[in-house]
């Protein structure tokens, strides 16, 4: 599946990260904005999510697009951005940091701010230990399928959960505190060397990142259940 960033800025970002890993992923990975797809994939949060997301799904069907967008608001903050562009769109995935919410109230969160902007929704998958959610969702006579994909890893030790819980695992690197400050304190060719891990082998990211890929085989899937 490729990524195409509809944001000029956003898609510079990712391009030169992604040129940083190797320089011909970016001819790889990204589409042209004009290439038409059904699919959004929405990020709530950092720049980490920015190169995660691209490299899994290279890993996914190749004929598929994706379009990536990243609200200025962060979090379940991003939601209330979507009203005007859902209509677009079939099938949207979301995918933003646990942080220190409890699963359960962060899905009642995300309900509740799908409600707020006029979408009707209703749970239809709960996976992954709660970091997958699933609803079919209603916006006026539009219907589209909404994904939510939480960072985060329980038995990553730390205050709260984040894509970070993810890379540590991947560079092996021992937890004692917060793992985005563990994740900060690599050097920028370890940090590289980790996405190139994510990048080279699949069945290695596909047990680290299980909530994405799954979250993403549904994106595949289209508005059906």
């Amino acid at each position: 599946m490729r990524s195409c960033p509809l944001d000029n800025k956003l898609y510079d970002n990712i391009r030169s990260k992604l040129r940083k890993i190797d320089k011909q992923l970016p001819q790889k990975m990204l589409a042209d904005k004009a290439t038409p797809t059904d699919s959004l994939i929405v990020l709530g949060d950092g720049r980490e999510d920015y190169v995660v997301v691209p490299l899994i799904c290279h890993h996914l069907n190749g004929n598929k697009t994706a379009a990536i967008v990243k609200p200025t608001y962060t979090r379940d903050g991003a939601i209330q951005t979507l009203k005007t562009i859902v209509k677009y769109y079939k099938t949207i995935a979301f995918i933003l940091d646990q942080e220190s919410d409890e699963l359960s109230a962060l899905s009642e969160i995300i309900m509740r701010k799908l409600n707020e902007i006029g979408v009707k929704c209703e749970e239809i998958e709960n996976s992954v230990g709660g970091r997958l959610i699933c609803y079919k969702c209603i916006l006026g006579d539009h219907r589209f399928k909404f994904v939510v994909v939480i960072n985060g890893l329980d038995d990553v030790v730390g205050p709260s959960h984040k894509i970070e819980d993810h890379l540590v695992r991947l560079a092996g690197v021992t937890v004692q505190g917060d793992s985005k400050d563990a994740w900060n304190a690599l050097s920028e060719e370890g940090r590289l060397e980790v996405f190139r891990r994510i990048l080279d082998d699949r069945s290695v990211a596909e047990e680290v990142f299980k909530q994405h890929f799954a979250g993403f085989l549904l994106l595949l899937k289209g508005e059906g259940r």
